[in-house]
Protein backbone atom coordinates (compact mmCIF):
# COMPACT_ATOMS: atom_id res chain seq x y z
CA UNK A 1 0.00 0.00 0.00
CA UNK A 2 1.36 3.38 -1.04
CA UNK A 3 0.54 6.68 0.68
CA UNK A 4 1.27 10.02 -0.93
CA UNK A 5 0.46 13.52 0.32
CA UNK A 6 -0.62 15.76 -2.54
CA UNK A 7 -0.51 19.54 -2.13
CA UNK A 8 -1.57 22.40 -4.35
CA UNK A 9 -3.19 25.79 -3.98
CA UNK A 10 -6.86 26.57 -4.51
CA UNK A 11 -7.62 26.46 -8.22
CA UNK A 12 -4.85 23.97 -8.98
CA UNK A 13 -7.47 21.24 -9.55
CA UNK A 14 -5.63 19.05 -7.07
CA UNK A 15 -8.58 16.87 -6.11
CA UNK A 16 -9.93 16.72 -9.66
CA UNK A 17 -6.56 15.41 -10.85
CA UNK A 18 -6.52 12.77 -8.13
CA UNK A 19 -10.09 11.72 -8.95
CA UNK A 20 -9.12 11.34 -12.62
CA UNK A 21 -6.11 9.24 -11.63
CA UNK A 22 -8.22 7.02 -9.36
CA UNK A 23 -10.86 6.52 -12.05
CA UNK A 24 -8.30 5.60 -14.71
CA UNK A 25 -6.44 3.26 -12.35
CA UNK A 26 -9.62 1.41 -11.48
CA UNK A 27 -11.03 1.07 -14.99
CA UNK A 28 -7.82 0.43 -16.89
CA UNK A 29 -5.24 -0.97 -14.48
CA UNK A 30 -7.49 -2.78 -12.00
CA UNK A 31 -5.81 -0.84 -9.21
CA UNK A 32 -7.65 0.51 -6.18
CA UNK A 33 -6.94 4.16 -5.43
CA UNK A 34 -8.53 6.09 -2.57
CA UNK A 35 -8.61 9.87 -2.74
CA UNK A 36 -8.86 11.61 0.63
CA UNK A 37 -10.04 15.20 0.22
CA UNK A 38 -8.94 16.69 3.53
CA UNK A 39 -10.85 19.93 2.87
CA UNK A 40 -14.08 17.96 2.56
CA UNK A 41 -13.23 15.91 5.64
CA UNK A 42 -12.64 19.10 7.63
CA UNK A 43 -16.10 20.32 6.63
CA UNK A 44 -17.60 17.03 7.81
CA UNK A 45 -15.70 17.25 11.10
CA UNK A 46 -17.02 20.77 11.61
CA UNK A 47 -20.60 19.62 11.07
CA UNK A 48 -20.13 16.74 13.52
CA UNK A 49 -18.90 19.23 16.12
CA UNK A 50 -22.29 20.90 15.99
CA UNK A 51 -21.15 24.00 14.14
CA UNK A 52 -22.27 25.10 10.72
CA UNK A 53 -19.27 25.54 8.47
CA UNK A 54 -19.20 28.80 6.52
CA UNK A 55 -16.61 28.64 3.74
CA UNK A 56 -15.94 32.35 3.81
CA UNK A 57 -15.27 32.29 7.56
CA UNK A 58 -13.67 28.93 8.28
CA UNK A 59 -10.13 30.32 8.08
CA UNK A 60 -11.04 33.09 10.50
CA UNK A 61 -11.91 30.74 13.36
CA UNK A 62 -9.68 30.14 16.34
CA UNK A 63 -6.42 28.47 15.34
CA UNK A 64 -6.74 25.72 17.92
CA UNK A 65 -10.24 24.85 16.68
CA UNK A 66 -9.06 24.75 13.08
CA UNK A 67 -6.13 22.52 14.08
CA UNK A 68 -8.54 20.23 15.93
CA UNK A 69 -10.75 19.95 12.85
CA UNK A 70 -7.74 19.10 10.72
CA UNK A 71 -6.58 16.53 13.26
CA UNK A 72 -10.02 14.91 13.24
CA UNK A 73 -10.06 14.87 9.44
CA UNK A 74 -6.66 13.23 9.24
CA UNK A 75 -7.64 10.72 11.90
CA UNK A 76 -10.43 9.58 9.61
CA UNK A 77 -7.85 9.17 6.84
CA UNK A 78 -5.68 6.99 9.05
CA UNK A 79 -8.67 4.89 10.08
CA UNK A 80 -9.60 4.39 6.43
CA UNK A 81 -6.06 3.25 5.63
CA UNK A 82 -6.15 0.76 8.51
CA UNK A 83 -9.56 -0.57 7.49
CA UNK A 84 -8.61 -0.94 3.82
CA UNK A 85 -5.12 -2.51 3.73
CA UNK A 86 -5.80 -3.96 0.29
CA UNK A 87 -6.01 -0.51 -1.30
CA UNK A 88 -3.10 -0.06 -3.69
CA UNK A 89 -2.70 3.69 -3.35
CA UNK A 90 -3.94 6.35 -0.93
CA UNK A 91 -3.75 9.92 -2.20
CA UNK A 92 -4.19 12.53 0.53
CA UNK A 93 -5.12 15.88 -0.98
CA UNK A 94 -4.37 18.78 1.33
CA UNK A 95 -3.18 22.36 1.35
CA UNK A 96 0.32 22.96 2.68
CA UNK A 97 -0.57 26.65 3.08
CA UNK A 98 -3.50 29.05 2.80
CA UNK A 99 -3.42 32.64 1.59
CA UNK A 100 -6.36 34.34 3.24
CA UNK A 101 -7.10 38.02 3.85
CA UNK A 102 -3.45 38.99 3.33
CA UNK A 103 -2.29 36.32 5.75
CA UNK A 104 -0.34 33.10 5.28
CA UNK A 105 -1.82 30.20 7.23
CA UNK A 106 -0.60 26.61 7.65
CA UNK A 107 -2.62 23.92 5.95
CA UNK A 108 -0.87 21.00 7.60
CA UNK A 109 1.55 20.56 10.50
CA UNK A 110 4.76 18.59 10.73
CA UNK A 111 3.14 16.30 13.30
CA UNK A 112 0.22 15.68 10.94
CA UNK A 113 2.67 14.55 8.29
CA UNK A 114 4.56 12.30 10.71
CA UNK A 115 1.33 10.62 11.77
CA UNK A 116 0.47 9.83 8.15
CA UNK A 117 3.95 8.43 7.38
CA UNK A 118 3.67 9.04 3.62
CA UNK A 119 5.84 7.44 0.96
CA UNK A 120 6.31 10.82 -0.64
CA UNK A 121 4.85 14.16 -1.66
CA UNK A 122 3.34 15.49 -4.87
CA UNK A 123 2.99 19.22 -5.48
CA UNK A 124 0.56 20.20 -8.24
CA UNK A 125 1.42 23.07 -10.58
CA UNK A 126 -0.98 24.70 -13.02
CA UNK A 127 -1.10 27.60 -15.45
CA UNK A 128 -1.56 30.90 -13.60
CA UNK A 129 -4.38 31.87 -15.95
CA UNK A 130 -6.27 28.62 -15.25
CA UNK A 131 -5.83 28.90 -11.49
CA UNK A 132 -7.27 32.42 -11.44
CA UNK A 133 -10.18 31.43 -13.69
CA UNK A 134 -11.00 28.45 -11.45
CA UNK A 135 -10.92 30.52 -8.28
CA UNK A 136 -13.18 33.15 -9.82
CA UNK A 137 -15.76 30.41 -10.37
CA UNK A 138 -15.44 29.13 -6.80
CA UNK A 139 -18.28 30.31 -4.57
CA UNK A 140 -15.94 30.15 -1.57
CA UNK A 141 -14.15 33.26 -2.81
CA UNK A 142 -15.58 36.73 -2.84
CA UNK A 143 -14.67 38.38 -6.17
CA UNK A 144 -12.46 40.94 -4.46
CA UNK A 145 -10.61 38.21 -2.53
CA UNK A 146 -9.54 36.08 -5.51
CA UNK A 147 -5.71 36.20 -5.66
CA UNK A 148 -4.44 38.09 -8.71
CA UNK A 149 -1.60 36.97 -10.99
CA UNK A 150 1.13 38.08 -8.59
CA UNK A 151 -0.50 36.70 -5.43
CA UNK A 152 -1.31 33.44 -7.19
CA UNK A 153 2.32 32.88 -8.11
CA UNK A 154 3.55 33.84 -4.66
CA UNK A 155 1.09 31.38 -3.15
CA UNK A 156 2.25 28.61 -5.50
CA UNK A 157 5.85 29.26 -4.46
CA UNK A 158 4.90 29.15 -0.79
CA UNK A 159 2.92 25.93 -1.26
CA UNK A 160 5.79 24.31 -3.08
CA UNK A 161 8.39 25.53 -0.58
CA UNK A 162 6.53 24.23 2.47
CA UNK A 163 5.95 20.90 0.73
CA UNK A 164 9.67 20.69 -0.05
CA UNK A 165 10.54 21.40 3.58
CA UNK A 166 8.16 18.69 4.80
CA UNK A 167 9.66 16.25 2.31
CA UNK A 168 13.21 17.13 3.36
CA UNK A 169 12.67 16.84 7.12
CA UNK A 170 10.84 13.52 6.70
CA UNK A 171 13.40 12.18 4.24
CA UNK A 172 10.77 11.48 1.60
CA UNK A 173 10.79 12.35 -2.12
CA UNK A 174 8.86 15.24 -3.63
CA UNK A 175 7.70 15.31 -7.23
CA UNK A 176 6.39 18.38 -9.05
CA UNK A 177 3.52 17.46 -11.36
CA UNK A 178 1.52 19.54 -13.80
CA UNK A 179 -2.27 19.40 -13.59
CA UNK A 180 -2.17 18.71 -17.33
CA UNK A 181 0.22 15.76 -17.09
CA UNK A 182 -1.41 12.92 -19.03
CA UNK A 183 -3.27 10.71 -16.57
CA UNK A 184 -2.22 7.48 -18.29
CA UNK A 185 1.43 8.43 -17.96
CA UNK A 186 1.01 9.78 -14.43
CA UNK A 187 -0.28 6.44 -13.15
CA UNK A 188 3.05 4.95 -14.21
CA UNK A 189 4.64 7.05 -11.50
CA UNK A 190 2.91 4.85 -8.93
CA UNK A 191 2.28 1.54 -10.69
CA UNK A 192 5.36 0.90 -12.79
CA UNK A 193 9.13 0.87 -12.59
CA UNK A 194 9.46 3.28 -15.46
CA UNK A 195 12.30 5.75 -15.22
CA UNK A 196 11.52 9.45 -15.19
CA UNK A 197 12.81 11.72 -17.97
CA UNK A 198 12.59 15.37 -18.89
CA UNK A 199 11.75 16.22 -22.48
CA UNK A 200 13.75 19.20 -23.75
CA UNK A 201 13.29 20.96 -27.08
CA UNK A 202 13.43 24.52 -28.49
CA UNK A 203 9.84 25.63 -28.02
CA UNK A 204 9.77 29.23 -29.28
CA UNK A 205 12.12 28.78 -32.28
CA UNK A 206 10.28 25.67 -33.43
CA UNK A 207 6.85 27.20 -32.87
CA UNK A 208 7.80 30.20 -34.99
CA UNK A 209 9.69 28.44 -37.79
CA UNK A 210 8.27 24.90 -37.91
CA UNK A 211 5.00 24.44 -36.01
CA UNK A 212 4.50 21.03 -37.63
CA UNK A 213 7.66 19.83 -35.87
CA UNK A 214 6.35 21.10 -32.54
CA UNK A 215 3.14 19.14 -33.15
CA UNK A 216 5.22 16.05 -33.90
CA UNK A 217 7.22 16.41 -30.69
CA UNK A 218 4.07 17.01 -28.64
CA UNK A 219 2.26 14.16 -30.35
CA UNK A 220 4.12 11.26 -31.92
CA UNK A 221 7.47 11.66 -30.15
CA UNK A 222 6.00 12.31 -26.71
CA UNK A 223 3.64 9.36 -27.16
CA UNK A 224 6.54 7.05 -27.99
CA UNK A 225 8.54 8.20 -24.98
CA UNK A 226 5.59 7.70 -22.65
CA UNK A 227 5.56 4.00 -23.49
CA UNK A 228 8.87 3.54 -21.69
CA UNK A 229 9.16 6.53 -19.35
CA UNK A 230 7.31 8.89 -17.06
CA UNK A 231 7.82 12.07 -19.07
CA UNK A 232 7.92 15.60 -17.66
CA UNK A 233 7.04 17.94 -20.50
CA UNK A 234 7.75 21.69 -20.14
CA UNK A 235 4.70 22.55 -22.24
CA UNK A 236 2.41 20.89 -19.72
CA UNK A 237 2.45 24.35 -18.11
CA UNK A 238 2.12 27.31 -20.46
CA UNK A 239 2.64 30.51 -18.52
CA UNK A 240 5.25 32.09 -20.79
CA UNK A 241 2.71 33.46 -23.32
CA UNK A 242 1.55 35.78 -20.53
CA UNK A 243 4.91 37.54 -20.81
CA UNK A 244 4.57 38.26 -24.54
CA UNK A 245 3.41 41.54 -26.01
CA UNK A 246 -0.36 41.70 -26.35
CA UNK A 247 -1.02 39.13 -23.62
CA UNK A 248 -3.66 41.29 -21.95
CA UNK A 249 -5.56 41.49 -25.22
CA UNK A 250 -5.55 37.71 -25.53
CA UNK A 251 -6.43 37.20 -21.86
CA UNK A 252 -8.67 40.19 -21.06
CA UNK A 253 -9.57 38.84 -17.60
CA UNK A 254 -5.96 39.54 -16.57
CA UNK A 255 -5.95 43.15 -17.71
CA UNK A 256 -3.99 45.24 -15.25
CA UNK A 257 -2.41 42.19 -13.59
CA UNK A 258 0.48 41.51 -15.97
CA UNK A 259 2.92 44.16 -14.76
CA UNK A 260 6.66 43.92 -15.60
CA UNK A 261 7.17 42.52 -12.09
CA UNK A 262 4.61 39.76 -12.66
CA UNK A 263 6.10 38.87 -16.02
CA UNK A 264 9.54 38.64 -14.45
CA UNK A 265 8.19 36.24 -11.81
CA UNK A 266 6.64 34.10 -14.56
CA UNK A 267 9.95 33.93 -16.43
CA UNK A 268 11.95 32.95 -13.37
CA UNK A 269 9.30 30.49 -12.25
CA UNK A 270 9.39 28.84 -15.67
CA UNK A 271 13.15 28.41 -15.52
CA UNK A 272 13.04 27.14 -11.96
CA UNK A 273 10.25 24.66 -12.70
CA UNK A 274 12.02 23.21 -15.73
CA UNK A 275 15.13 22.71 -13.63
CA UNK A 276 12.99 21.04 -10.97
CA UNK A 277 11.66 18.66 -13.60
CA UNK A 278 15.27 17.80 -14.43
CA UNK A 279 16.15 17.33 -10.76
CA UNK A 280 13.40 14.74 -10.32
CA UNK A 281 14.24 12.93 -13.57
CA UNK A 282 16.69 10.13 -14.26
CA UNK A 283 17.73 11.57 -17.62
CA UNK A 284 17.12 14.37 -20.09
CA UNK A 285 16.09 13.65 -23.68
CA UNK A 286 16.72 16.53 -26.08
CA UNK A 287 15.29 16.98 -29.56
CA UNK A 288 17.25 19.88 -31.07
CA UNK A 289 15.90 19.69 -34.59
CA UNK A 290 16.40 23.27 -35.73
CA UNK A 291 19.31 25.50 -36.62
CA UNK A 292 17.81 28.30 -34.51
CA UNK A 293 19.58 29.17 -31.27
CA UNK A 294 17.76 28.05 -28.11
CA UNK A 295 19.44 29.37 -24.94
CA UNK A 296 16.84 27.49 -22.88
CA UNK A 297 17.73 24.08 -24.28
CA UNK A 298 21.45 24.77 -23.94
CA UNK A 299 20.92 25.80 -20.31
CA UNK A 300 18.97 22.60 -19.65
CA UNK A 301 21.68 20.43 -21.20
CA UNK A 302 24.38 21.99 -19.05
CA UNK A 303 22.21 21.94 -15.94
CA UNK A 304 21.60 18.22 -16.41
CA UNK A 305 25.29 17.62 -17.09
CA UNK A 306 26.39 19.49 -13.95
CA UNK A 307 23.91 17.49 -11.92
CA UNK A 308 25.16 14.18 -13.31
CA UNK A 309 22.04 13.39 -15.33
CA UNK A 310 22.61 11.56 -18.61
CA UNK A 311 21.71 13.62 -21.68
CA UNK A 312 20.43 11.94 -24.83
CA UNK A 313 20.58 14.43 -27.69
CA UNK A 314 19.11 14.33 -31.19
CA UNK A 315 20.91 17.17 -32.95
CA UNK A 316 20.22 17.92 -36.60
CA UNK A 317 22.52 20.92 -36.88
CA UNK A 318 26.24 21.46 -36.50
CA UNK A 319 28.00 19.98 -33.50
CA UNK A 320 29.87 22.09 -30.99
CA UNK A 321 32.60 20.69 -28.75
CA UNK A 322 30.78 22.30 -25.82
CA UNK A 323 27.63 20.33 -26.61
CA UNK A 324 29.64 17.18 -27.25
CA UNK A 325 31.23 17.53 -23.83
CA UNK A 326 27.90 17.81 -22.04
CA UNK A 327 25.80 15.21 -23.90
CA UNK A 328 26.26 11.49 -23.30
CA UNK A 329 24.71 10.36 -26.56
CA UNK A 330 24.48 12.44 -29.73
CA UNK A 331 22.73 11.30 -32.88
CA UNK A 332 21.46 13.22 -35.89
CA UNK A 333 18.26 11.29 -36.56
CA UNK A 334 15.29 10.55 -34.32
CA UNK A 335 15.29 6.84 -35.19
CA UNK A 336 18.94 6.51 -34.16
CA UNK A 337 18.22 7.50 -30.55
CA UNK A 338 15.73 4.67 -29.99
CA UNK A 339 18.25 1.88 -29.20
CA UNK A 340 19.94 4.03 -26.58
CA UNK A 341 16.63 4.96 -24.95
CA UNK A 342 15.46 1.34 -24.99
CA UNK A 343 18.62 0.26 -23.24
CA UNK A 344 18.34 3.04 -20.68
CA UNK A 345 14.68 2.18 -20.02
CA UNK A 346 15.58 -1.44 -19.32
CA UNK A 347 18.89 -1.12 -17.50
CA UNK A 348 19.44 2.50 -16.54
CA UNK A 349 22.69 2.36 -18.48
CA UNK A 350 23.90 3.77 -21.77
CA UNK A 351 26.94 3.03 -23.89
CA UNK A 352 30.09 4.81 -22.80
CA UNK A 353 31.71 6.92 -25.53
CA UNK A 354 34.97 6.12 -27.16
CA UNK A 355 37.62 8.85 -27.23
CA UNK A 356 36.30 11.73 -29.29
CA UNK A 357 36.96 11.50 -33.00
CA UNK A 358 34.20 13.61 -34.46
CA UNK A 359 30.44 13.31 -33.82
CA UNK A 360 29.90 10.51 -31.34
CA UNK A 361 28.97 7.11 -32.70
CA UNK A 362 28.08 4.84 -29.81
CA UNK A 363 27.08 1.21 -29.79
CA UNK A 364 23.63 0.68 -28.28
Amino acid sequence: MQKWIVTGISGSDRIELLDDLADYSSKTLNKTVRVHDVGKLIAEACQKSGRTMVDKKILDVDKSFLAALRSTALKSVKIAMLEEPSVDLHLIGIHATFRWRNRLLPGVSFYDVLSLDPDGFINIHRDVEKVIAKNKQNHKWEPEDVPDAKSTQVWMMEEEFVTEVLAEVTGKPIIIVSRDHKIKNLTDLFFSNKRKVYLSYPITPVRESNPELLDKIQGEILGQLEKNFVVFNPLAIQDMPLTYDGAEERVPELVGQLSPEVKEIIKKRTIERDFQFIDQSDAVIVFYLTDKLSPGVLAEIYYAHRNMKPVFLVLSGKHSPFIEDAADVIVSDIDDIIPYLNRFAKTGKWAQPAPYSGPRKLDP
